[in-house]
């Protein structure tokens, strides 16, 4: 699982909505949906303003995609 599959599962799994996400990140929902779907590429600032608006550490999505 890659980290874009990691954030979307977190997201489903705590029953958070992209577009609630999107709106405290500052983005629009395509940007979002793109960044989760792994259509876009993330950067280091996207990833660490989502973890900021998810309210998780940066290390949680990636512990769970080292080998």
């Amino acid at each position: 699982m890659n980290v874009a599959q990691s954030i979307q599962a977190y997201l489903q799994d705590h029953g958070i909505k992209q577009t609630f996400i999107a709106e405290k990140c500052g983005w629009s929902k395509q940007k979002m949906s793109h960044i989760v779907n792994g259509k876009s590429k993330m950067t280091v600032e996207d990833y660490q303003t989502l973890c900021r608006a998810i309210g998780v550490p940066y290390e949680l999505f990636l512990e769970d995609n080292q080998d």
